[in-house]
């Protein structure tokens, strides 16, 4: 099936919108990483987090559709344990002040290990809602389908960019924030883990909106972690 311009055009920018919306966690991450490098690696560090995540969403486009027929695998479970264990290693180093010139220059690696690993994970989620529009018409991605994608992707990478910097900046100015980056990421890996077909099945019986009332109760228990540390 071939789109016709105005298709082109209203597929695109559904694939734009929602990848943007679903980029705030990514944003969140780098900005964690990179927030007490200094400027000149910060950016290097930024540069290499949005190119990562970029690639990795196209990697996960490719071969989504054949990773979630393994349902023995549940990755949403696997990522979000990902995402939850860099946030822990995050707050931690957030809470005990590590500071220092040899510290700072070991956490330039450990930052883009950071950003690699939690944007596996994240990207999973946003790679599902990019295919869903992707392949409505079709069941399967064309070559057609893969260049509006990649498109879609492409106008969002400046924005996950200087959107990492400024929050970065900001962190340092209002730690509250830093909390709130906190929160959202782990609002999102436990949305995940509710988000597995295996345990959304279990849960869906008891009340369907348990994992969205538990994943924002998560959220707040470490907004208020971060007032009470302040």
């Amino acid at each position: 099936m071939m789109y016709t311009f105005s298709e082109l055009i209203s597929k695109g920018i559904q694939i734009f919108i929602i990848n943007l919306v679903l980029s705030g966690d990514n944003v969140g991450v780098i900005a964690l990483a990179i927030k007490d490098l200094p400027q000149k690696k910060a950016k290097l560090a930024n540069i290499v987090g949005v190119c990562v995540a970029f690639f990795l969403r196209i990697f996960f486009v490719g071969i989504i559709g054949y990773l979630y027929t393994l349902e023995w695998l549940h990755i949403n479970i696997i990522g979000a344990i990902l995402l939850l264990y860099i946030t822990f290693n995050m707050l931690q180093e957030q809470h005990e002040g590590l500071k220092g010139k040899s510290r700072q220059t070991g956490g330039f690696f450990k930052a883009i290990v950071s950003i690699t690993v939690a944007d596996i994970s994240m990207s999973l989620d946003n790679v599902l809602a990019i295919v869903a529009i992707a392949m409505t018409d079709t069941g399967q991605i064309t070559g057609q389908q893969m260049g509006l994608v990649v498109f879609g992707l492409m106008v969002c990478m400046p924005i996950i960019f200087w959107g990492s910097e400024f929050i970065a900046d900001m962190m340092g100015r209002f730690p509250i924030i830093i909390y709130l980056c906190a929160a959202l990421l782990v609002y999102t890996a436990v949305k995940m883990i509710f988000d597995d077909k295996l345990i959304s099945a279990v849960i869906s019986s008891i009340n369907p909106a348990l994992g969205l009332i538990f994943s924002i109760l998560c959220a707040l228990a470490v907004l208020v972690y971060g007032l009470e540390n302040i």
